[in-house]
């Protein structure tokens, strides 16, 4: 940490010293860019006749071109970090042997000095191991020799007064690619030897005559300028300059009649503009097919052969303006099909073949004497996208071109006089169209546009106007949509009070009011439009905001009328659960209720239904039956014993189970309610049965006590003769009943059950009435009876109404059973 704190502190106090020798380190008379990249100093054009003092050290361009310096001071040798110095337009006459230092310096510029001997002035770029570009230019030096440097790339002498080049003149430059000896009094190039060079301008020399192996040494050779060598001499008839990859070749202005270039397979762009060439003889470049670019404008040449251009399929760019050609073969072009520009302008050609096979997208006919356009011209030219007919003689256009790739076309200074609609209706990809120059006077009607919906510009400057403003007016109204032309360029020449005046000048008034008045309609239409458009809103509106309103009241009184079903829904629940509330309260009022610890008496009617059913009812019981044999009635006794016992233990069964349901209360109490409903229904069925049961049973048993009459008698004798014992007395005791209105239902059915038995085995049974029971068993569910029957009558107990009458009726007693 304290290290780290030690070298910000010291960082802090380096930063002002900087910046301090920064100000102080930039010299007078110079602009210093030292916080740019790459760091600079420009000291040009202040007539400094010494170096300039207290540079930075830190300077990486540095720029002293164009003043009064006749020397460097050994102090630049400190300026370790230069990469770049201009020293051009001085009067030095060398370098300081200190230059050497400057280790990274990688171009200098020495062009326009006094530098005459380079092998003793500037010697010390020899020790520049980073050098890369060197201007020599402009200076008196008549050699090369001696000067060297390892790294150096390009060099350029040009303007010099060097006069030869030989095999020792670049072997001090191994690894030099571009040499520029342009301007340079050479007469000769003899054998030069350099590996790895590639650019070489011989241009404005004064070369005469090159031997075919001239550049046989530089193998890598690509570019080759000799332009501007009237003298220059490199192809003959019996030989020609000869190198395998040579790929440029510029001889403009060099006084050739040939091209002669057979001997340069590689070659893809040749140049012999300006030159005497009158002839081209077929296939004269079929050695050449790599060829893409070729110009041969500004010669003589005044005819071509059917196959001058034969044998090159690549050929791009063909250049023929220039010459006296007046004629074109129809299969001139036949091979070159990936043809992009033709440019056959400022020749003397009258006419076109009408079938010109030609794949160029550019075709130049400018400056010709053409006075007629063939129909069918453009239907051979697929790719055509600019057409260029400018300063021709047409006087009428109206052939119909047909194109649909046409995008240009340049009809400026021909003689045209009037356009018909048929002018360029099948010019449908038109976007561009010159009609400056020509002697139109009358606007054009806009329908001869009406196809060329893509049109974009038009130029009509330089026409003689006749400024007719009605005549005018849909004219420039058309050329006013999407700004086709400038209305400045519409001059008009006639009549002679609106003369040089623009179209918008010369009829202001008239299409102002014009304007006015159609503004003015178009205002009142549109006045009317608006009202019309407002009176539907409104009435729209109007619709919609009653439509509104008889909807928000349907809807308000449907929910009014659900909220009165709802309520009337309610109220009818509420009314329905008060009555069932009331019926309840009411039968729990009539309904006797007992405590479930206090039911230990005999089962409810419902329960005693359920159980299983007795033999005779205790109502069928008219008299009590006296058994004769003791001996049977014990047994029936006992037998009774039994069944009492078997009953005892059903009862308790079902007493756990009546204690159970008791639990359940309202349960109970609805199947009550159901009952009751039921009985009540069928009670009027039940009383007629019972009443046709109790006289059967009437009748049934007189008739089972007629014959028993004797026995009944002989069995009160024997028994009145017998003694009385303790278990005669018991069994007596035991069968002996009196009904004093308080037996039970078990009671009674015993009685029943032994006075049967009786019947059975001829017991006499006095003339006896059948105890009606006044109440129900203690089960807390007895109910009075509704009906009545006689009291002489018996009935049977299966009704649960009880028969209305008293114990006295019925006495009964032990000593009746004899």
């Amino acid at each position: 940490m304290k290290g780290k704190r030690v070298n910000f502190i010291k960082l802090l106090i380096l930063i002002p010293s900087i910046v301090i020798i920064n100000v102080e380190s930039c010299p007078k008379n110079c602009l210093c860019y030292l916080d740019n990249i790459p760091r600079s100093v420009v000291c040009s054009n202040q007539g400094l006749d010494e170096f300039p003092e207290k540079l930075s050290d830190l300077v990486e361009y540095l720029d002293l071109s164009n003043n009064n310096l006749h020397y460097l001071p050994d102090d630049i040798g400190r300026l370790i970090e230069l990469k770049y110095i201009n020293l051009s337009r001085n009067q030095l006459t060398g370098l300081p042997a200190v230059i050497g230092d400057l280790w990274k310096l990688e171009k200098i510029d020495l062009s326009d000095n006094l530098i005459s001997d380079v092998a003793e002035e500037i010697s010390a770029i020899e020790c520049l191991p980073n050098l890369r570009l060197l201007y020599l230019g402009k200076n008196p030096m008549n050699s090369l020799d001696d000067l060297m440097n390892i790294a150096l790339k390009a060099l350029d002498v040009s303007e010099c007064a060097i006069t030869q080049l030989n095999n020792d003149s670049l072997i001090g430059f191994p690894e030099l690619i571009s040499l520029n000896l342009d301007g340079n009094p050479l007469t000769s190039i003899q054998h030069i030897k350099s590996a790895k060079l590639k650019w070489l301008d011989l241009s404005n020399c004064m070369l005469n005559l090159l031997h075919p192996n001239t550049f046989d040494n530089v193998p890598e050779l690509e570019q080759l300028r000799m332009a501007n060598n009237p003298l220059l001499v490199f192809s003959t008839r019996m030989e020609t300059l000869r190198h395998n990859k040579l790929k440029r070749l510029d001889v403009t202005g060099c006084n050739l009649d040939r091209p002669g270039v057979h001997g340069l397979p590689s070659l893809t762009h040749a140049k012999f503009s300006k030159n005497v060439i009158r002839f081209l003889p077929d296939r004269i470049f079929s050695k050449n097919k790599m060829l893409t670019h070729l110009y041969l404008n500004e010669n003589a040449l005044s005819r071509l052969n059917a196959s001058s251009f034969a044998g090159l399929p690549k050929l791009e760019v063909l250049d023929l303006s220039g010459n006296i050609i007046e004629n074109l073969p129809e299969t001139l072009l036949n091979d070159n099909i990936y043809l992009r520009i033709f440019n056959l302008s400022y020749n003397d050609i009258k006419s076109i073949p009408k079938t010109f096979p030609n794949s160029a997208i550019v075709f130049d006919l400018s400056s010709n004497l053409i006075t007629n356009i063939p129909t069918d011209i453009l239907i051979n030219m697929p790719r055509i996208k600019n057409f260029n007919l400018s300063k021709n003689r047409l006087e009428f256009f109206n052939s119909g071109l047909s194109s649909t790739s046409l995008k240009t076309l340049n009809l400026e200074g021909n003689r045209l006089v009037k356009l018909t609609n048929e002018s360029f209706v099948n010019l449908s990809a038109l976007t561009e169209l010159d009609l400056s120059g020509n002697r139109l006077t009358e606007g054009i009607n806009y329908e001869v546009f009406q196809h060329n919906t893509n049109l974009e510009k038009i130029f009509l400057h330089d026409n003689p106007w006749r400024c007719d403003c009605e005549q005018l007016y849909p004219t420039f109204h058309y050329l006013m949509q999407g700004s086709k032309t400038k209305s400045s360029s519409l001059i008009c020449q006639s009549p002679n009070n609106v003369s040089g005046y623009s179209w918008t000048a010369a009829c202001y008034k008239l299409w102002n009011l014009n304007n006015e008045e159609t503004s003015s309609n178009k205002n009142i239409h549109g006045l009317i439009i608006m009202g019309v458009l407002i009176s539907f809103l409104i009435f729209g509106s109007c619709v919609s905001i009653g439509h509104t309103i008889k909807t928000k009241k349907r809807q308000a009184a449907l929910r009014l009328r659900e909220a009165e079903r709802a309520e009337a829904r309610e109220r009818l629940i509420h009314h329905r659960r008060s009555r069932q509330i009331e019926e309840s309260r009411h039968e729990e009022d009539n309904i006797p209720r007992v405590h479930p610890e206090e039911l230990i008496g005999p089962p409810t009617y419902e329960e005693a239904v359920e159980m299983p059913r007795v033999v005779r009812s205790l109502e069928n019981l008219d008299s009590i039956i006296s058994i004769d044999n003791l001996g049977q009635s014990a047994q029936s006794l006992d037998h009774d014993a039994w069944a009492r016992k078997r009953r005892m233990q059903t009862r308790k069964r079902i007493m756990s189970k009546r204690a159970k349901s008791e639990d359940n209360l309202d349960s109970r109490r609805d199947e009550r309610t159901v009952n009751s409903k039921r009985n009540n229904k069928n009670s009027d069925r039940k009383i007629r049965t019972v009443n046709k049961n109790s006289d059967r049973l009437k009748r049934n048993f007189q008739e089972h006590l007629e014959p028993t009459c004797s026995v009944d008698d002989g069995f009160r004798k024997a028994a009145a003769a017998r003694p009385k014992t303790p278990n005669n007395y018991r069994r007596k005791k035991r069968i002996s009943i009196k009904y004093d209105g308080h037996s039970s239902d078990d009671e009674d059915s015993d009685t029943l059950r032994n006075s049967t038995v009786g019947a059975r085995y001829d017991v006499i049974i006095d003339d006896a009435s059948v105890i009606d029971l006044p109440r129900e068993p203690r089960s807390g569910t007895y109910r009075p009876s509704i009906v009545t029957p006689p009291p002489s009558s018996p009935e049977l107990i299966s009704s649960p109404e009880p028969y209305e009458g008293t114990a006295e009726q019925f006495p009964i007693s032990r000593s009746e059973i004899v």
